[in-house]
């Protein structure tokens, strides 16, 4: 593989990590002055108002993720027919990725406007053509394995790779590439203070006996929870992690191989 290549590759995980960073901000800073500061403004302005709700820019933007990392790791299935383990591996993760982003955009139904099948109607807690309102099984459960393969995996593969030798095609398919860390950190940053706080029960609701909690707010803050949709947050950063994660399997499969 080229030097030149190297170092495109290289850059262009650079600029989608800055990139993720500065949309993190935008959507942060838009979210506390909506909260605390101009919320009349934010109400009465339509694009604000749908910056990170069904079909909006962070949506959007998720899509284009999930297609452009999809198509990253079909170009290289028949790259890896050297490894059948390997091979396997991309075929179901793509089959992953299409539902993920199937599912996204209910199957074409948010571009395309079509009228939600009856099924769906009646057991789809939306009313729209997919599966993850319907049931947990279909929505929680992948939700948490993302966040296990995006957040907490790489990092501790990281540690254990300190202390013992693995085969090269685990080190590829786990962790390709160390920059992916920065990824899982930035996820574990937005999601560890949410997720103690909610499981300990500390937060003490914004109203009592009809009267605003002054130090909601505080733990709001602690959280990220002044964001309208924290877990779209969460989703956009697994969006980015797929294709930095595209990017650089590539890139370790060219230098492997």
């Amino acid at each position: 593989m080229s030097i030149y290549q190297d170092e495109k590759d290289g850059k262009i995980i650079n600029y989608l990590i800055i990139l993720l960073v500065a949309i993190l901000c935008l959507t942060f800073f838009h979210g506390y002055q909506c909260k605390y500061i101009i919320p009349s403004v934010c109400n009465d302005t339509k694009y604000l108002n749908n910056f990170l709700l069904e079909n909006g820019p962070i949506e959007n933007i998720q899509s284009i993720l999930l297609l452009f990392s999809i198509l990253i790791l079909l170009s290289l299935i028949n790259k890896i027919k050297f490894n059948k383990i390997i091979s396997a591996f991309i075929v179901l993760k793509v089959i992953a990725l299409i539902y993920y982003l199937g599912e996204e955009i209910s199957w074409g139904q948010h571009f395309f406007k079509w009228n939600t099948p009856q099924i769906f109607n009646e057991i789809n807690n939306q009313k729209e053509t997919n599966l993850h309102n319907i049931s947990n099984l279909f929505d929680q459960l992948p939700r948490s394995l993302v966040m296990l393969w995006c957040g907490f995996i790489p990092i501790i593969f990281y540690f254990l790779k300190k202390r013992f030798s693995f085969e090269n095609y685990i080190n590829l398919i786990i962790l390709p590439k160390n920059k992916l860390l920065v990824v899982s950190f930035i996820f574990l940053f937005f999601f560890i203070p949410d997720f103690f706080v909610d499981k300990a029960n500390l937060h003490p609701g914004w109203y009592v006996d009809g009267k605003d909690v002054k130090e909601a707010i505080y733990y709001d803050i602690f959280t990220f929870n002044f964001v309208e949709r924290l877990s779209e947050i969460h989703e956009l950063i697994f969006c980015f992690y797929f294709l930095i994660y595209a990017i650089s399997f590539k890139h370790a499969l060219k230098n492997t191989h």
